[in-house]
Parts: structure tokens; sequence; C-alpha cells
């Protein structure tokens, strides 16, 4: 394992700026012109990114005293490749000015990324990868449930209640597909006359595909007024998914802190101050994603589910990785992972 504070030539105890001190008077010395200074310069930047984040700062110590401990831990400093060719002067300038400027960028990142929530013993941050894969296997549920319940579920009760409008709405919709495709056929037949420069036959297959755009349309207003018949089963079915969702997330976190996706990837949700999220943290945290989500969905359709996912993962640039609906409900995620 690298030891990144030899390669920096500073203590492990040292503050941000004196690590950024060290990385700006090491990398100002490399010739970045060469494979080998390149290279170097790439030991450098991997060693800031890391000691300049408090988060991997702290994993990284405590990998880097395991590696201690069984001598799996690289000794001295890296062969950094330092340009002493006067003629390169130059470059080692324009370098220099870069890598202040970069390190000038990075610590303002570093300074925006600093948590300000004191996390509780026990406990760190995720990892990005186990909220995302925590978050799709939750989605993956929900889906089960606004497909499986609001979808098939409502048109099964409709089927059931009014078969004869089932009926109708399926038969307009193979009356609409069968129109489609002959206007489809009727434009390829339009195209081709173009090419032949057939105006005649142009003109009666223009008339065929006007006919057939015309049929699709009054076939379409048709089904969707025999659509609006069953609009109160479609909705009972869609709010009962939704509701179900809203139990599948609350209920557990209430419990426990985690749904299946956070239990699986060793996540749990607490509290701003660090108590446990509890029934009213947990109905507050999820009732606003899903009745947000709901009425989006009445107005937008599948697009409400964009809006709400932006929203959600807004977490992926926040310091204390909290979404909108953490920081409206006070809550936060962590993970008890050993590490």
């Amino acid at each position: 394992m690298d030891d990144y504070y030899a390669l920096l030539g500073v203590d492990a105890d040292a503050s941000v700026d004196d690590i950024r001190g060290a990385y700006r008077d090491r990398k100002s010395g490399i010739d970045t012109t060469s494979a080998s200074g390149r290279e170097s310069a790439a030991q450098l930047n991997k060693a800031w990114n890391v000691l300049s984040d408090p988060y991997q700062r702290g994993r990284y110590d405590e990998q880097r005293a395991s590696a201690g401990a069984d001598g799996s831990l690289a000794d001295g400093e890296a062969d950094l490749q330092v340009s002493t060719n006067g003629s390169r002067g130059r470059a080692v300038d324009t370098n220099d000015r870069r890598a202040r400027a970069q390190a000038a960028r990075e610590a303002r990142v570093a300074a925006q990324r600093k948590p300000t929530i004191t996390l509780p013993e026990g406990v760190h941050f995720p990892r990005q990868k186990q909220r995302v894969i925590a978050m799709m296997i939750d989605l993956f549920v929900l889906l089960i449930f606004v497909f499986g319940i609001g979808w098939i579920g409502a048109n099964a009760l409709a089927k059931h209640e009014k078969p004869e409008v089932v009926d109708r709405i399926n038969t307009l919709n193979k009356q609409i597909t069968d129109a489609n495709k002959t206007k489809s056929g009727a434009d390829k037949r339009v195209s081709d006359d173009k090419k032949a420069n057939n105006t005649a036959q142009q003109s009666v297959d223009q008339k065929a595909s006007d006919a057939a755009k015309t049929q699709v349309d009054n076939l379409t207003k048709e089904r969707d007024s025999e659509y609006k018949k069953l609009g109160g089963y479609l909705f009972g079915g869609t709010a009962l998914a939704f509701g179900l969702g809203f139990l599948y997330l609350a209920i557990p976190s209430a419990m426990t802190g985690r749904t299946l996706g956070k239990k699986l990837q060793h996540l749990k949700v607490l509290r701003e101050d660090g108590s446990p999220l509890g029934w009213r943290g947990s109905i507050t945290r999820y009732g606003l994603v899903v009745l947000i989500t709901f009425f989006l969905y009445l107005l937008l359709r599948e697009f409400a589910g964009i809006i709400v996912l932006f929203g959600v993962t807004m977490w992926m640039r926040n310091p204390n990785m909290q979404g909108l609906h953490d920081r409206m409900a006070h809550t936060i995620v962590v993970s008890d992972e050993k590490v």
C-alpha cells in the first residue's frame, strides 16, 4: 500500500494546509513532459485527492494503520521524477501554475464537501455506490407495486365491473394499430412515388395516408373517451399502489431505519442529531416523497419519476449526502458497515 504522507513528505497528523503546501511544492518540481513525470504527477494527485477529503482521509488512515501492522505499507518516498533541466524552466513554471490552480480548485471542492453534521460513533458516511445500489433495489420493488397493482390490478377490476368498456377499448386499440400500419404503408408508397417522379400515383397514395391519419385520430379520441369511463378504477388502483409503496418504505424504516435496499447495503436512516428515525421521522421522510410523486404522476405521468429522482439524488452533491427530502425531514443516511 502506498504511503501518501511519505509521498508528500508530511507527518500523518499534518493539517490540510500543510498537505496542500507540500503537494504544490512536489508538483511544481515535476517534469510532466515525460512519461515518468506524468506518472509521478498522477501519484501526487491521487495522494492529494485522498488526504484533502476528510472522509476519504479517515478511511485511508484506518487502512494505512492496518497495512503498517502487517508490513504491507510501502517504505520511504516514491521516486518522483523532478526536472533539473534549465531549458525546461518555462514548462515547469507553466506546470507549477497549473498545479497551483488545480490545487486551489480541489481545495475549494474539498471545503464545499466538508460535512457539517457530526455523526454518532459506529457509523460513517456511506460510499456512493452503496446508496445507488440500495436505491435501485427499492425502486425495483416499488415498480412491482405500481405495475403489478396499479396497472394490472386496476385493469382486472375494471374488466370485472365494466367488461363491455374494456372490450371496446381493446377493439379500438387493435383498430388504431391497423390504421397506423396502413398509414406507414401509404407513406412508404408516397416516398417511392417521389423518387419515381410519378405525381399522379403520389397524389393517390397521399390521400390514402391522410385518410389513415384521420382514422387514427378519430379512433384515438373514441378510445380516450372510453378510458374516461374507467377513470375511477384506474385512479383507485394508482392510489392503492402508491399507498402500498409508502408502507413498504415507511414501516421498516420506522422500526429499524432500513428498507430492504438499505439493509442489504448496510445503510440506515437517522435523524440529524443521530437519534433513531422513528415513526414520525419515517412518515415525514417518505410521506413527502410519495405524496409529491403521486400528484406529479397525475399531472405528468412518467415524467414525475424523473423530477422526483432528481430531487432525491441531490445527495450526490451535498456535503452531508442529504437529498432534498432528507433536508426537509432533517434526516441523514449513514453506513454501519465495518471498514
